[in-house]
């Protein structure tokens, strides 16, 4: 019988002794919210682990796909993971996503009894195993990371992940009997210095913000968005994929192709009838092999007129260039018809230029947001968008600006521009040293560009 709910690491007993009674020569992980995308997956990870002897392990590419669509969809793996790891790489970090290894069936020997009891079995399962052998990465997308609000770890805030983070290093540490304790003190004090900086930030912006408020937090599009409890978050730049829309084709029926069907995108092809085209008949998705997603709800039933729309072939084969794919349709009766596509982009995309940055902006305010906060270390994404920066400077107050971060009030334009922007020092605002009231001392940062 399934539990009713996650059993979190209460699990790992039940996980190991279902992995000790698997027959087979390899075990291939998948997660329950997750799902594989390929008829081939297994196959090709067979055919790696025949090749590489040396591997304990081997693991692909997958999507992570947000449940709620506040983000587009992005990779698990970005472009620099290493084809080969070795343990020390996976103590640092788990770079492998749940539904994307195969493990060689002897490699995790017999668990330890510290398994049964370790948050994040699935990491500790890999180290397990990384001790017996390499860590093979196949750059492929075969697979999909769903993150939804009753996950094990999605539905965890930036906080509480950096906890966790932490408390796992450290067990581990003592677990592997301090072997790598060159490797993970300095991790631990890193994730140390990055939980207080979020916690000041998170307590600098409660005080500031007025309770209630709507903030406009900039972040990285794969960043978690600040607790701020009490208080709506919205993230800039927009996360979400892009939608646009176009007119296809017209006609009560006939074919039409579509030359630039790509992997970033899933394709609406939607068939109007009516004597103002405005009555909805029927539609058909179309997406590429690579694009690795559940498609929308399949063909819609066709009306009793017999109107219908499809699409061959459908997916559309991978390659290098955009695919094609033929477009048929009938109204069923005869009457006008006209073919619209909603094009919805599938991958996070950073405004291009200023213009774009302030539209985003814009839209974001018209949805209610009252603040924007910066936090030091971005300040200097600004300079990539200075028309923004100059259009914040001029138009609205700055009622923070420190070491810690900038915040921009959005409710009301400033009659006057802002002052020189100047960061207090953190000991003088931590320590309330007199000396340091009234001093404008600016401090350096480094820069980070914001970047997926």
């Amino acid at each position: 019988m399934l539990p009713a709910e996650n059993l979190g690491s209460a699990g790992n007993r039940v996980f190991a002794q279902a992995f000790e009674l698997a027959q087979g020569e390899y075990v291939a992980l998948l997660d329950g919210d997750d799902y594989w995308t390929s008829p081939k997956k297994l196959q090709k990870q067979v055919e790696f682990l025949d090749l590489h002897a040396d591997c304990a392990l081997c693991f692909h590419n997958a999507l992570r796909i947000y449940e709620d669509d506040s983000r587009a969809v992005l990779p698990y793996n970005f472009s620099g993971q290493k084809p080969i790891s070795v343990l020390e790489d996976i103590v640092q970090s788990n770079f492998i996503a749940g539904c994307t290894p195969m493990l060689r069936k002897d490699a995790a020997g017999r668990f330890p009894e510290w398994y049964y009891n370790v948050p994040h079995g699935d990491w500790s399962l890999y180290i397990l195993c990384a001790q017996q052998g390499k860590i093979g990465y196949m750059d492929e997308i075969l697979g999909v990371y769903r993150i939804h609000n009753q996950g094990f770890w999605s539905k965890r805030d930036a906080i509480q992940k950096l906890e966790e983070i932490i408390a796992f290093h450290e067990t581990m540490n003592a677990n592997l009997d301090f072997r790598f304790n060159d490797i993970v003190q300095p991790l631990v004090s890193a994730r140390r210095k990055e939980l207080a900086d979020v916690r000041i930030l998170v307590e600098t912006a409660q005080k500031i913000l007025p309770p209630g408020a709507v903030v406009i937090v900039m972040s990285k599009a794969h960043e978690d968005q600040l607790p701020l409890k009490g208080h709506q978050v919205r993230a800039f730049p927009d996360r979400a994929g892009k939608q646009t829309q176009r007119h296809f084709a017209s006609g009560s029926d006939g074919s039409a192709e579509a030359s630039w069907i790509g992997a970033a995108s899933v394709y609406e092809f939607r068939l109007h009838g009516g004597a103002a085209q405005d009555n909805f008949l029927a539609s058909v998705t179309v997406r590429q092999n690579g694009t690795p997603l559940n498609p929308p709800s399949s063909d819609r039933e066709p009306r009793k007129n017999g109107a219908f729309i499809a699409a061959w072939p459908n997916p559309v084969p991978t390659g290098t260039k955009p695919g094609k794919t033929t477009i048929s349709w009938s109204t069923g009766d005869g009457s006008p018809g006209m073919i619209d596509v909603l094009m919805k982009s599938l991958r996070m995309q950073y405004p291009a230029n200023a213009g774009e940055a302030i539209e985003q902006l814009e839209t974001l305010k018209t949805k209610g947001g009252e603040f924007l906060l910066i936090r030091r270390e971005l300040i200097s994404w600004l300079e990539d968008y200075k028309g923004l920066k100059e259009r914040l400077d001029r138009q609205y107050r700055i009622i923070q600006d420190d070491d810690v971060c900038r915040i921009y009030d959005l409710r009301r334009t400033s009659c006057e521009p802002n002052p020189v922007s100047v960061r207090w020092p953190r000991s003088d605002r931590a320590t309330g040293d007199a000396k340091g009231k009234g001093r404008r001392v600016p401090t350096d940062t480094a820069r980070t560009r914001l970047v997926a």
